[in-house]
């Protein structure tokens, strides 16, 4: 298992090579502001934890139209999901 402080340092490093390339190619200005700064931060905040997807896995997708994203799919009482694409309610765990 990584060492806490190493995972950190090499997301310091990787986001820092990052941005050193985006200066070398032009794409980003050796003058850094507010926004700048946080896209930076972020960026280290998703190497060290990466965003939760949004699009369930296949196997979970909608039965009837194949909805897949995670904000379409409401969970309902008794494990139940609907899928606001369609309408259609039904159990995930029964396939």
């Amino acid at each position: 298992m990584m060492n806490p402080n190493h995972q950190l340092a090499d997301a310091l490093r990787d986001v820092t090579a990052s941005v050193q390339q985006a200066i070398a190619d032009g794409y980003r200005s050796r003058m850094i502001d507010a926004d700048d700064l946080v896209e930076v931060l972020l960026a280290i905040a998703d190497r060290l934890d990466p965003p939760v997807p949004d699009e369930v896995a296949a196997e979970f997708a909608c039965p009837e139209c194949g909805e897949r994203h995670i904000d379409r799919l409401v969970h309902e009482a008794d494990d139940l999901v609907r899928c606001s694409s369609c309408g259609i309610t039904f159990d995930p765990a029964a396939r």
